[in-house]
């Protein structure tokens, strides 16, 4: 069972051709209900959530795909003042005098008390409501391509002036995405909850969203990458099948 916010869409979409197709899966993909734009939207509220996992064992998997999109609300508009952050002690940043330099630890500070006082607050809830196991899906990492996302962003975007503004460097967009991973890797381990990272097959060899699987946004992917996803899901439910049995 797989519980989320807008990444699970890929998912949603690739049960979808799988079922046109005649095929089908036992894994279940769910949007969690929300207002936007005034609009009541998704399948399921997170209390529903919680008293479907109460009913499901040590064989069941739950996956999460809550959240994920903390690192391209700092990162996709070019901030009006350049900055950069050393993602490591030896790692290059900006050369440019005009980019101001912020240290990681301000920046993880950040992200670390945005997981545990928001997303982080229904990742310990799901774990805490179900003897099934427990998986948290890290969302796929950024497209490199500025125009693709220009052309394509969401309404957000627009109305805090991309077109304007301008997209960041893909490389500071890929470094924040590594930061919201390793504090999202870090919390998870804490609570004994799993984790996903994003399918190698869907990246490019610098670590971006390969192009064949962006989805026309600026920051989700698409009904391939879902059914990647989906594969794996497969494999970590019929795994947890053959440890419940004892083979």
């Amino acid at each position: 069972m797989v519980i989320g916010d807008s990444h699970v869409d890929a998912i949603k979409r690739a049960i979808k051709v799988r079922r046109m197709g005649g095929a089908e899966t036992d894994v279940s993909a769910y949007r969690l209900s929300k207002m936007k734009n005034d609009k009541l939207i998704g399948d399921i509220s997170f209390q529903d959530c919680i008293v479907r996992i109460r009913t499901l064992g040590p064989r069941d998997v739950v996956v999460s795909a809550i959240g994920g999109n903390q690192h391209a609300v700092f990162s996709t508009i070019q901030h009006p003042t350049p900055f950069d952050f050393f993602e490591q002690g030896n790692d290059s940043v900006a050369s440019d005098d005009a980019v101001q330099i912020i240290p990681k630890r301000m920046l993880a500070s950040i992200f670390d008390a945005g997981i545990r006082n928001g997303d982080g607050q229904q990742l310990s809830a799901l774990r805490g409501a179900t003897k099934a196991r427990v998986f948290h899906l890290v969302p796929p990492p950024p497209k490199e391509n500025n125009a693709h996302i220009l052309s394509y962003h969401e309404t957000k975007f627009a109305e805090d002036d991309i077109v304007s503004l301008g997209v960041s460097p893909p490389a500071l967009r890929l470094k924040f995405w590594k930061l919201q991973a390793s504090i999202l890797g870090q919390f998870c381990g804490e609570n004994a909850i799993e984790i996903i990272y994003p399918i190698a097959a869907a990246l490019t060899p610098d670590g971006y969203l390969s192009p064949d699987y962006y989805a026309n946004d600026a920051t989700h992917a698409n009904g391939r990458y879902g059914e990647l996803v989906l594969q794996h899901l497969e494999a970590l439910a019929n795994s947890s099948s053959v440890q419940g049995t004892g083979s």
